[in-house]
């Protein structure tokens, strides 16, 4: 046998060692694969034939806890109009509007409330009453946009908020404790007077007015002579304000970054685990504060800021007894 004829034997014993080792490698590895395969199907078969459970039995609720209701009222804007033609139809509000969702939020309060007593004794409700009910006339536009002058829309609001406070105590047990902060549209004066703010402000009247009509047993009225309010629920102390004060024109973050900037500047002075506001009609319930939305939802100021869309609603929330702010349950509105 030639050298030539021995080369060209060689490389084919070569190639055929080579393809038997290929075929071998590929057949191992669809024997391993229909072994996994087999193993899927026998863990499918033995989840399907499977009957086995255990009992899980109802306990009541621990009676030794207990919760207080928080519901956040702000940004009503009662006598503001908005019309469906100026935000692409995405929403509407009038006098009868504001009066529908006013009543729907007094009742859902009510009826959110009723759903988590079955689960935690509920004997309290803190009712944050944060200003702007009003629009008024500090912008000169409010003039056009507005169907009240502001002592009648004052009155107005004043009407919807007796009734809600009134429709509680009688379709609930609950005691209510009303605390109260005055916006920046409720005042009347062109600016706003930081010290005399209060004192210039017509929800700081219709509050007073309020709790002269309605403060009792199951209602008592808190009302700010300053900015802020401290209220303790159980160990854990709220701020509240309606949330003018926070200053923001916009940027990455959004709320947050000039929110928790406020807190820790105030919570140098004097303390608070948790801060609720209002004002920006954004809802936004973060671990250490709670951001009201507004009853009077999208106008057209939201869309000339570039503002994102937000539906009409009203922040609420459960503080538990040991577990501090729990269930967070926006109020939300069928038109």
């Amino acid at each position: 046998m030639s050298i030539k004829t021995e080369i060209k034997h060689d490389r084919t014993l070569v190639s055929a060692v080579e393809k038997e080792r290929s075929t071998s490698k590929k057949y191992n590895r669809a024997v391993k694969e229909l072994s996994a395969v087999e193993r899927e199907m026998e863990a499918l078969l033995e989840i399907k034939g499977s009957t086995k459970t255990h009992s899980i039995n109802p306990r009541l609720a621990h009676t030794k806890s207990e919760a207080t209701v928080v519901v956040c009222a702000s940004d009503f804007h009662v006598e503001e109009e908005v019309k469906a033609s100026k935000v692409s139809g995405l929403n509407k509000y009038n006098l009868d509007i504001a009066r529908f969702r006013a009543h729907q939020f007094f009742v859902r309060a009510a009826k959110l409330t009723k759903k988590e007593q079955q689960d935690i004794p509920i004997k309290e409700m803190v009712l944050f009453l944060g200003g702007d009910f009003i629009s008024g006339n500090i912008h000169e536009e409010l003039l056009e946009n507005c169907l009240l002058r502001p002592i009648e829309a004052a009155l107005y609001a004043q009407e919807l908020i007796q009734s809600g406070i009134e429709f509680l105590l009688n379709h609930t047990k609950l005691k209510l404790t009303v605390v109260c902060t005055c916006g920046n549209h409720g005042r009347i004066t062109k600016k706003t007077h930081i010290s005399t703010e209060q004192g210039n402000s017509l929800e700081y009247f219709m509050y007073h007015t309020l709790r002269q009509r309605m403060e009792c047993d199951r209602a008592r009225f808190v009302i700010g002579d300053g900015y802020h309010i401290y209220l303790p629920i159980y160990d854990k102390v709220f701020r509240f304000h309606h949330g003018h004060s926070i200053r923001y024109q916009g940027g990455i973050g959004g709320l947050t970054i000039p929110v928790n900037k406020a807190i820790a500047q105030w919570n140098k002075a004097r303390w608070a685990d948790h801060d609720v506001y209002g004002h920006w009609h954004t809802y936004m319930p973060l671990s250490n504060f709670v951001g009201n939305g507004s009853l009077i939802g999208y106008n057209a100021f939201a869309v000339s800021i570039k503002a994102d869309f937000e539906r009409p609603q009203q922040a609420m929330f459960l503080v538990d007894k040991v577990r501090g702010r729990t269930v967070h349950m926006p109020i939300l509105f069928d038109k």
